[in-house]
């Protein structure tokens, strides 16, 4: 039997040279791991992720987890970011996410605004010394944060006190100190549903069900008040960045 030409017309053929990244896309992400990770990447947005959380959250080494990232990279899925020592990956630029966002949806975890939620939240700030940004972040934060929200900070090497500097820039906009420098305790961190760290991410313990962000901070110990005041204006701007995304309905 043979197709009546009068009766049928055959679609365009997709042009090889478009239809290549393309290809590559899907075979980048039609390895599961590789899915997964960019679901992770995207759920995170617009922050990006640390590749020193990603190994223990999967459960895969990290010589495994560079092999799939660089794989994601190269297929124009993510980007990547280098940060003293560490490597942060986010969605690129230039990729359309609507392919991501109906894996989420297909996956059932659906990237999309929820509506606020009174639940109690936990948020920890961490980084080296307890004693600037983490201090900062946790004072801004209590200041923005619904009464259901608790706000903690800690340090990996806490000092005895909180940095002059840290201490000025927050006195300008009516804010001190919420606590003195103490010692990040696993039992804070695990207690958290969000951690956020500063300079610390290597030395803080991963635990299932917390959401991990770092911050390429710079420290504000010893600079000049007028960097000190664009350093408390970028993590205001993040805290209530986090805020919004923190205090939805998961």
């Amino acid at each position: 039997m043979t197709c009546k030409p009068e009766l049928y017309t055959a679609p365009a053929v997709a042009d090889s040279d478009a239809a290549r990244p393309l290809a590559e896309i899907f075979k980048a992400l039609g390895d599961v791991t590789r899915l997964q990770l960019a679901l992770f990447v995207h759920s995170s947005a617009p922050s990006p992720v640390c590749a020193s959380y990603i190994p223990e959250a999967f459960g895969i080494s990290q010589s495994t987890v560079s092999h799939h990232l660089a794989k994601l990279v190269d297929a124009g899925i993510l980007g990547r970011e280098r940060h003293g020592k560490w490597s942060y990956y986010s969605i690129s630029p230039s990729f359309d996410t609507n392919l991501l966002d109906l894996a989420h949806t297909l996956v059932g975890h659906e990237h999309q605004e929820s509506p606020m939620t009174d639940k109690p939240t936990t948020i920890l700030f961490a980084c080296r010394k307890n004693a600037g940004r983490s201090q900062i972040a946790a004072a801004i934060a209590q200041s923005l944060a619904p009464e259901h929200v608790t706000i903690l900070s800690a340090g990996t090497e806490p000092a005895s006190e909180a940095h002059p500097e840290a201490v000025a820039v927050l006195e300008e906009i009516g804010l001190k100190p919420t606590s003195t420098p103490s010692k990040l305790d696993p039992a804070d961190v695990k207690a958290s549903d969000w951690v956020i760290t500063m300079g610390c991410g290597e030395s803080c313990p991963i635990f299932p069900g917390t959401r991990y962000e770092d911050w390429p901070i710079d420290d504000p110990a010893d600079q000049p008040i007028e960097t000190v005041r664009r350093i408390r204006d970028d993590i205001r701007a993040r805290v209530e960045d986090l805020l919004e995304r923190a205090l939805v309905t998961a």
